[in-house]
This record gives structure tokens, sequence and C-alpha cells, in this order.
């Protein structure tokens, strides 16, 4: 059994300017955040599943995804007038950390 997934407190996350959308799944948290030219990211993890997903839209347009299945951790902190968001991975002997700012 893997370890289980360290995510922020939901109270944690309200005044550092995302929306919060709790899903009807149990252990499903999706973040967004907007960019100044207009796009969106969203993080979305599954505490129960143990996997993290980050997507980049520019309305329809998918500029980026990014899916782990094997994080132990996700960090999101509100720096000065950005709001970075980390998902941290480890799988056999391998470790990887994505960043995003907005």
């Amino acid at each position: 059994m893997s370890a289980q997934l360290e995510v922020p407190r939901l109270e944690d996350l309200n005044d550092i300017g995302v929306g919060v959308e709790p899903s009807d799944q149990p252990g499903v948290v999706s973040l967004v955040a907007w960019a100044n030219d207009g796009s969106t990211v969203m993080l979305t993890w599954d505490e129960i599943v143990g996997s993290a997903s980050i997507r980049w839209l520019n309305g329809d347009e998918v500029r980026l995804v990014l899916e782990r299945e094997t994080p132990v951790k996700v960090s999101v902190r509100r720096l000065v007038s950005e709001t970075n968001a980390a998902s941290l991975s480890s799988t056999s002997g391998l470790a990887g950390k994505e960043w995003l700012a907005s």
C-alpha cells in the first residue's frame, strides 16, 4: 500500500486567490487559478486514489496536462502576486516536482 497523499487543508486555501471546488467524490478537490493572459490553471487531486493532475487551459485550448499517479505531496501557496502549486512525486527511486505559477 502506498503512503497517504499529503494535501493542503481546504481552510488554508481561502485567502490565496484560487477557486476551491470540492467534488461529489470523497477525497477529490480541484483548485482553479487565473493567469494574467486569461488562461486558467486547474490542479486536481484525489486523496483516496493518490493521484494529482495539473491542466493549463486557454479557453477550449489545452496548453499543458501533467498527471501523476504516485504523488506524495500537493502544495499550494501565495507568494506576493503569484499562486504557486506543486505536485511532488516519487516512485522506484525516481523523484520529481512540477511547479506552476499563475
